[in-house]
């Protein structure tokens, strides 16, 4: 019987208060360092680069994570990276500097995607067929929930204090506490296994383009987001309630225009998506003096266009996929999304450095054109899939592939997986062939349908030649 939403949500309370936890103090981390760089007189360009450095060690976390939690275990391994990543925090407050600033970025990102994975697979480990849909559901909204109040945490202290360092870096090492007490069981041995770039892109090419649209799109947004903000003369506690409704409206949205993806072509839903965030990103263009008065709506708006672009492109590719391919498609998607969000920050800082605040939502206007005109481009081509052909559309953080093994739609696998292991009845069991020689006749001559029903040689029937007359 399916555990009710409380039940379920005390079982894995340990489980969500970690991914609580971590959640706030990256959010808080991120926007924190964009902002204070900002403050510091750092070239947008280096403000780019340090943003970018996050997802290139969180890259490296999906390619090598799943090694280092396999050679250590989930509790040592979650114990080293969470005390890591809070002294790393509060090390950035000591050192200001671009490259030192860099460096800590790739450090954090390394740390960060290790964590997530520590977390995603306790919570497979916890879940059950019945439980899946509703574990996955709580992990997002706990997840999105942490990132919003993260940025709604930059009101605590001014942003060139040390305080909000230390909050931050508290928080990272409280996602430590709830896994080190537990008394649950660690989970098994962790699947490294990712399908190759040239594999995803022949199975899907709209679905390999889009998910690096949606990485150049989050990038952009996460890294330099609070910058543009700043730019156009807002105060931190502003900056803050923008952050929080862009993440916030792609959090409502997601799953609803998700449902939508299930009962039209998917295909479409992304066009209109992309075209959406286009009208979004050149709207200020038009009016200007309306946005400004109006950026924490704007902002929500255009994070209802952005959020759900990533998990259109999942989706889209599992159309394509087997069940068993799903969670190594879900390790090469990640990689491309984590690829293409570094270049993210790089872009959006450049575009707001050359031409000033306004050229961001004009970056994000150009990702939605070029996307929307390639899944335009391809709608002739490839199979066609159809309604009832399409996989269900479930919301999965864009973390580990772990995340994919919670979701519902993996359910076919285990399915798959324990009808392999029954073994095959006797009459179709194949017959080894060293074994051919103890089912033949004396002379040899047994007809091969007579197999496993002749007496074996050295019994004494066999030196009867009438035994079967006998019988």
């Amino acid at each position: 019987m399916p555990r009710s939403p409380v039940a379920l949500i005390i079982a894995l309370s340990a489980t969500l208060f970690a991914a609580f936890a971590l959640n706030s103090g990256a959010s808080l981390q991120s926007s924190l360092l964009a902002l204070r760089a900002s403050a510091e007189g750092f070239a947008p360009v280096y403000t780019g680069i340090i943003m970018a450095s996050y997802y290139i060690g969180f890259v490296a976390g999906i390619i090598w994570g799943a090694s280092l939690v396999n050679r250590v275990g989930h509790i040592r391994t979650f114990a080293a990276l969470a005390s890591a990543a809070s002294a790393i925090t509060l090390l950035h407050a000591v050192l200001v500097d671009p490259i030192t600033w860099s460096l800590f970025r790739i450090m954090t990102g390394l740390c960060v995607s290790g964590l997530y994975l520590v977390i995603e697979s306790w919570l497979n480990a916890q879940a059950d067929n019945t439980s899946r849909g509703g574990t996955i559901a709580i992990y997002m909204t706990v997840s999105l929930g942490g990132l919003a109040i993260g940025q709604l945490l930059l009101n605590g202290a001014p942003v060139s204090s040390f305080e909000l360092f230390t909050v931050a870096s508290v928080l990272l090492s409280l996602s430590l506490v709830p896994l080190a007490l537990t008394r649950q069981p660690p989970p098994s041995a962790v699947s490294g296994e990712r399908m190759t770039f040239r594999r995803l892109y022949k199975i899907s090419p709209l679905g390999f383009v889009a998910a690096s649209g949606a990485g150049v799109l989050s990038g952009a947004v996460y890294g330099v987001g609070p910058v543009f903000a700043a730019d156009l003369g807002l105060a931190t506690n502003e900056i803050a309630y923008f952050m929080f409704f862009v993440i916030l409206g792609g959090m409502i949205m997601q799953f609803p225009i998700g449902k939508i993806s299930d009962m039209v072509p998917r295909q479409y839903v992304m066009i209109f998506v992309l075209t959406g965030l286009a009208i979004c990103g050149f709207f200020p263009l038009v009016a200007p003096d309306l946005v400004r008065e109006n950026l924490t709506v704007w902002g929500g708006i255009t994070g209802v266009f952005i959020m759900p672009v990533y998990g259109l492109a999942v989706a889209y590719v599992n159309d394509y996929l087997e069940p068993e391919d799903i969670v190594p498609a879900s390790g090469g998607l990640l990689i491309i999304y984590g690829g293409s969000a570094a270049f993210g920050p790089i872009l959006g800082s450049s575009a707001i450095g050359y031409f000033g605040p306004w050229a961001l939502p004009v970056l994000f206007s150009i990702v939605g054109i070029c996307v929307a005109s390639f899944a335009t481009y391809r709608a002739g081509f490839g199979r066609r899939i159809s309604i009832e052909e399409q996989g269900q559309f479930v919301a999965v953080p864009r973390t580990t592939p772990m995340a994919f093994e919670l979701s519902p739609i993996t359910d076919d696998i285990s399915l798959n997986d324990e009808d392999d292991s029954k073994e095959p009845d006797n009459e179709t069991k194949p017959m080894d062939p060293h074994d051919l020689q103890d089912v033949l006749t004396p002379d040899g001559t047994a007809h091969p349908d007579d197999i496993g029903q002749v007496p074996p040689a050295d019994s004494d029937s066999t030196t009867d030649p009438n035994a079967d007359k006998k019988m």
